[in-house]
């Protein structure tokens, strides 16, 4: 196989291994059939497809490079087994179906889910961690940003969450609001003025949080703010520091980044066909082999060598690669022209 050059990419990423997994059990309770992630980006690279739920074998070690994706038949417990994963989204691709630990893949919010009702969400494009699956319904956990290790959880059904990042949403914030910072690295947040404590946010020194304000009551303020959070909830004034009128809130607010996937290319480019029709694909020369996905109609595949009535493929973005012992093959008699 030709050598893959990678021309531009984003800074690597460290592969999380596939989690230990001791037992059929670890996999038997999967989330409902309708529940589906989908989307294209990169996976971690170095990240393994494999032909088994539990042990079985590598069919495709993924490159950092996009790969469109349909994750389903998420564990119980996300950390303690696989889900299925499909390269394929409806797009036209050479989809293989296997397994793969749902931690190589990143997902993200479409909406925002609620973490305290009313008061404290996970806002909308944003990555989080799967904690829980639970018939159509997921858990996912974000980590805050400048915070000191802190975690926040919230549940919601499976279309609220997405293997693709969307647009952050902006909060329209009045002209008449004022904008407040902690006074110090923790703040405490309440559910009304002089109410119950909901959440405690616990920031690194010297991080900034911001929040606006139209309303205050007997030494309380009614705190709004949407990053990674969404809150909308009261705090202590003795705990603010109110800016000065005039200041621009905005450079109190971090910058978000896309996600982008490394750009690769083969150094001796081989031809590139498209199917007409959908070809089964196989990890070994053998047609006893079960096959382990399918060249979709329409999709473009690079044509590698032809060995003893096989030809051997790579998808077009380059997105997967076969493991050294194997291959994506189809029958020679079948390839595209």
């Amino acid at each position: 196989m030709p050598a893959i050059s990678e021309a531009k990419a984003e800074p690597a990423q460290v592969a999380v291994s596939a989690a230990q997994v001791t037992g059929a059990a670890a996999q038997a309770a999967v989330s409902g059939p309708t529940c589906k992630l989908k989307g294209t980006a990169p996976v971690n690279k170095g990240a393994r497809l494999h032909d088994a739920p539990i042990g079985g074998r590598t069919i495709a070690n993924f490159t950092g490079a996009l790969v469109p994706m349909t994750l389903s038949a998420i564990p119980a417990d996300p950390s303690a087994g696989r889900a299925r994963l499909s390269t394929s989204e409806g797009s036209p691709a050479l989809r293989l179906d296997g397994y793969i630990a749902p931690s190589d893949v990143a997902v993200y919010t479409t909406r925002d889910i609620p973490v305290i009702q009313g008061h404290i969400w996970i806002s909308s494009a944003q990555k989080v961690k799967l904690v829980a699956a639970t018939g159509d319904s997921l858990r996912a956990e974000l980590s805050i940003s400048g915070s000191e290790r802190q975690t926040a959880k919230g549940s919601a059904s499976c279309d609220a969450f997405s293997l693709q990042r969307s647009s952050p949403v902006k909060m329209e914030v009045p002209g008449s609001a004022r904008g407040y910072l902690m006074k110090t690295s923790t703040i405490e947040l309440l559910d009304r003025p002089d109410g119950d404590v909901i959440f405690t946010l616990r920031m690194l020194e010297g991080t900034a949080q911001l929040f606006w304000s139209t309303e205050a009551k007997s030494g309380f303020v009614h705190l709004m703010s949407r990053g990674d959070l969404t809150i909308d909830a009261w705090a202590r004034l003795k705990d603010l520091e109110p800016l000065k009128k005039g200041e621009i809130m905005d450079q109190y607010i971090p910058p978000t980044t896309a996600v982008a996937g490394a750009q690769l290319a083969l150094d001796k480019a081989p031809p590139i066909v498209k199917a007409t029709r959908a070809i089964p694909v196989r990890a070994r020369r053998d047609v006893k082999e079960k096959p382990v996905g399918e060249i979709e109609a329409g999709a473009e595949i690079y044509l590698l060598e032809t060995v003893a009535g096989w030809t051997n493929v790579l998808p077009k973005a380059l997105g997967m690669t076969p493991p050294d012992e194997g291959g994506f093959w189809i029958p020679a008699a079948e390839t595209p022209k």
